[in-house]
């Protein structure tokens, strides 16, 4: 399972928002017909096998979200200066991000210059309205439409295409028609993706991901450039990249994120009952370490958590002092049955949502932790491999080490699951690094038989200190 764009794009934003630090420039070094940069737009390193994308906003007033890629600029390292005729993809999704930048209705747009970077200088502009028409500029330099549709937060597969003195439009593979161009006769020399004016912020965002630019047409053509983004860490603004213009763009996806493998649940796993009042307690999955083992300052933990019931799902991480005197939670992240995601940072002590971040319950969900005790006050929260950000620990104190880390529903008998539903827990794992190569614990639950509540008798399981209804299915 993998979180979608919608959620990462909001999710990431949120955490640059609320002033994530990435000083680590991109290490792309690639040349014209594969995308990339020499470095220095910010951002966490790139790693391998990610999956990214770029997201395009229009967060001022002053200021249009811009992405140009200009094939006479040196930077681009392209062969051609321009192109009489051509054809671009792009994939796109064109989506509401009010959540973080709320604004006006504001338009996305494919744009395709022929000699310079005004509207007079426009072969084709394809436009996205926030209610889902695409209209398009007619050779008066007039906005017409609508010519097709798509549904805004869906990705589709736009392309345009163009000959000396006309420009065509497809969506999906739609044919949205060919117009006469407003600029004829002049090689296309720029490709622009735009969100926004310059009078208003847009609240609406486009992602885009796979850009890829052909000389000829279709049936016969040489491929000029392509990008997948995904040489590009998580934060880049690509100001140090092939594309010469930049304004309001930023690389999302898991190019920096924890860079493992998403290792989705099959097979066995743990469900949470916690169906019953009387029982003054929740039902919990912990995976507590021995005395000698509790040395470690910091640390790495991960799990996969399903929800279908209508309580919580609390993620908890305790700490003991020195002295392995217990101080009480170090990490509390709580995903909610609404797909609201929660921390609860040491200055407040109350549960604080951290805003526009979702997921969708009643799929599997990786949720990872990372601390160092003696490092800060914070800790880095990832969903799905995603960096969420980087968040107060609920117990700020120095030299705290690891005791146990737990998975619980409900809080006792105030908290009760209601609708039969239940918290399932799988793939736990715990390290002693921040990176996660030093392993302390791992679980897939494959070694238990189907039925075994690992929190019913003591000393029988790793988990003899969970809760009640800990109960191994498949």
């Amino acid at each position: 399972m993998k979180i979608s764009k919608t959620a990462i794009a909001v999710a990431i934003s949120s955490a640059f928002l609320f002033g994530c630090d990435f000083d680590v420039g991109s290490e792309n070094n690639a040349t014209g017909g594969t995308g990339g940069g020499t470095g220095g737009g910010g951002g966490l390193p790139p790693v391998e096998n990610a999956e990214n994308y770029v997201q395009i906003q229009d967060s001022t007033d002053a200021d249009t979200g811009f992405l140009s890629f200009i094939l006479s600029d040196p930077k681009s390292e392209t062969d051609v200066d321009g192109i009489s005729v051509g054809y671009l993809t792009v994939d796109l999704t064109f989506q509401d991000n009010s959540a973080i930048n709320d604004g006006d209705d504001k338009a996305g747009y494919i744009q395709v210059h022929a000699g310079g970077p005004n509207n007079a200088d426009l072969r084709g502009d394809l436009i996205f309205l926030t209610d889902g028409r695409i209209n398009y500029r007619d050779s008066s330099g007039s906005q017409t439409g609508p010519i097709g549709s798509f549904t805004p937060g869906k990705e589709f597969k736009a392309l345009v295409s163009w000959t000396e003195n006309d420009v065509s439009f497809s969506i999906d593979g739609q044919d949205l028609g060919t117009y006469e161009a407003r600029q004829q006769g002049t090689a296309v020399d720029r490709i622009s993706l735009k969100v926004g004016d310059q009078s208003t912020r847009s609240n609406f965002e486009l992602l885009a991901d796979n850009l890829m630019i052909f000389k000829g047409d279709e049936s016969n053509n040489e491929l000029i450039f392509e990008d997948d983004f995904n040489q590009y860490g998580v934060g880049d603004d690509l100001t140090s990249s092939l594309y010469s213009t930049v304004n309001d763009v930023m690389i999302l996806g898991t190019g920096g994120g924890e860079g493992d493998n998403l290792d989705t649940p099959s097979g066995k796993y743990v469900a949470l009952h916690d169906h019953d009042a009387q029982v003054d307690d929740a039902a919990e999955v912990r995976y507590s370490l021995g005395n000698s083992q509790r040395i470690h300052e910091q640390g790495k933990a991960s799990v996969y958590i399903r929800n279908d019931s209508d309580q919580s799902a609390v993620f908890t991480v305790f700490g003991v002092d020195s002295q392995l005197s217990d101080v009480g939670q170090i990490i509390s992240v709580r995903l909610r049955e609404d797909g609201r995601v929660y921390h609860r940072p040491e200055t407040t002590n109350t549960w604080t949502e951290i805003n526009g971040t979702t997921i969708d319950t009643d799929q599997w969900n990786k949720l990872t932790v990372d601390w160092n005790t003696n490092s800060g006050d914070n800790y880095n929260l990832y969903l799905n491999g995603n960096l969420v950000g980087e968040y107060e620990r609920r117990i700020t104190q120095t030299n705290v080490s690891t005791r146990y880390v737990a998975v619980q529903v409900g809080t006792g008998n105030s908290d009760t699951v209601t609708n039969g539903g239940t918290v399932d827990v799988d793939n736990l794992a715990l390290y002693s690094d921040t990176a996660g190569t030093t392993e302390l614990h791992k679980d897939d639950f494959e070694g238990f038989a189907v039925g075994t509540d690992l929190g019913a008798d003591p000393s029988t399981t790793d988990y003899d200190k969970s809760g009640y209804n800990a109960i191994v299915q498949e």
